[in-house]
């Protein structure tokens, strides 16, 4: 049966809710981290906003050879790698509530900062993805300013931003390249 391969940027943000909400005890419940953009949050309520701001293909993982399909002439095209970059920032009712959880979010993925094992979600494990790195994006000002204005209506907040990769996303296409069977050198005496 083939693997959906579709899933893997929904499974590595599945992935990293679970951990949240296993690891802080202000996150316990489903409700309480959302995918949505700080725009979209009502900050009335308790709310983690972890937002997918930003993809791109992972530089240093860009030439990727294709794969053998063990025992056979068919190879699959190379994996694309991706780099996510999310936001998350806190909602509470109060600002010392969403410092203790910044503070929370940021010792656990200091503590445990690769996804890995039980900790993969959906079908990272069946597209290759065994070790996923989060590791802080250390944004400048002008950075969390620039970022900040495509949240219309919404001041910005302390805010932590996390770069996780390398995401292993395996190509659908395969290709059969016959095998060579018969070496000619052509070496002819003079």
């Amino acid at each position: 049966m083939a693997v959906d391969t579709g899933t893997v940027i929904r499974d590595v943000s599945t992935s990293l809710k679970a951990l949240l909400k296993a690891h802080v005890p202000e996150l316990n419940d489903d409700s309480f981290i959302s995918f949505g953009s700080p725009s979209d949050i009502d900050s009335s309520t308790m709310k983690l906003s972890m937002c997918l701001y930003y993809l791109s293909h992972s530089p240093s993982m860009r030439n990727s050879e294709k794969e053998e399909i063990s025992g056979t002439n068919q190879f699959n095209y190379p994996p694309a790698y991706l780099d996510l970059y999310y936001l998350l920032t806190p909602y509470a009712k109060d600002r010392e509530t969403e410092q203790l959880i910044l503070g929370r979010i940021f010792q656990l993925f200091h503590e445990h900062p690769v996804l890995s094992g039980t900790d993969l979600r959906g079908n990272l494990a069946a597209c290759g993805n065994d070790n996923i790195r989060i590791s802080y994006n250390n944004l400048t000002i002008q950075d969390i300013k620039q970022l900040w204005e495509v949240f219309p209506g919404k001041p910005a907040k302390v805010s932590l931003s996390y770069l996780v990769s390398p995401v292993r996303l395996p190509a659908d296409k395969s290709i059969t390249i016959p095998r060579v069977q018969v070496k000619d050198l052509g070496i002819h005496p003079i």
